[in-house]
């Protein structure tokens, strides 16, 4: 598809200072362009990673942990006539180190409709976007880890929509869980498990022919219990990451890319 870039050249209006934030906001602002396609595309579960597949947004506190290793997380909600509000704030490093920077946040009309208007307020800890709209619109949003590639910096986060909103529905894909992992902590006194694979039926297969099962736990905060070389224990997916240990956080299983 050919893009026509004058359509996103309007969108640098509302860029705060600040490199990151701009390329976040150009980036989502490219998907406004690409709307017709994106609407006809597969939403996940959760936050998701991929642009042309944003997550969405729920009611109530939506808190998500952001790693400066993984990347950005999308979603979106639909803003129906009148006005909405998009409160979101992000508190202190939760693992890793603390770099100094801070997580950046932009939401944009996809696509922009007749009437639609909206603004911003930045904080010290997060940003709050209001406007309104005269028919049913669709709003995408964009988080960024802090920019840190070297040291490894987690964020939590949380986002609250209000107003005269709705809310899309997940869709029945596969569990966010389901993927490669290679084993990073090890069984006293048992053999490495190797690859493992979480398969969408709730069953593991490691390449060393161990066998052992998955299942959510509580699925909108990620914890799942698996059970696998006689080990139970309760995990939480870092999405696009690993699979932790839920109470000290240790990596268990390493997503392979």
């Amino acid at each position: 598809m050919k893009i026509d870039r004058r359509a996103v050249l309007p969108m640098a209006a509302l860029a705060i200072p600040g490199m990151r934030y701009r390329s976040l906001l150009a980036r989502i602002a490219l998907a406004g362009v690409l709307a017709c396609t994106l609407l006809n595309m597969r939403s996940a579960a959760a936050q998701s990673l991929k642009l042309d597949a944003p997550a969405p947004l729920h009611q109530g506190n939506n808190q998500v942990l952001i790693d400066s290793f993984v990347g950005d997380h999308y979603y979106y909600f639909y803003a129906e006539p009148g006005k909405f509000r998009v409160a979101w704030t992000f508190s202190g490093a939760q693992e890793g180190f603390d770099v100094g920077s801070k997580p950046s946040f932009a939401a944009v009309f996809n696509p922009k409709t007749a009437g639609s208007l909206i603004t911003h307020k930045d904080g010290p800890t997060g940003v709050v976007y209001e406007g309104s709209v005269t028919q049913r619109t669709r709003v995408l949003v964009g988080v960024s880890p802090v920019n840190s590639k070297l040291v490894r910096q987690t964020t939590p986060y949380i986002i609250v929509v209000t107003g005269n909103v709705s809310f899309g529905n997940a869709s029945a894909g596969p569990d966010p869980i389901v993927g490669t992992y290679a084993q990073k902590l090890m069984f006293s006194g048992e053999p490495a498990l190797g690859a493992v694979k979480f398969l969408a039926n709730g069953k593991i297969l490691a390449s060393n022919g161990g066998t052992g099962t998955w299942a959510a736990f509580d699925a909108e905060s990620g914890i799942y219990t698996v059970i696998i070389g006689g080990h139970r224990m309760t995990l939480t997916l870092q999405r696009g990451r690993a699979l932790v240990d839920t109470g000290n956080k240790t990596t268990v299983f390493e997503l392979q890319r």
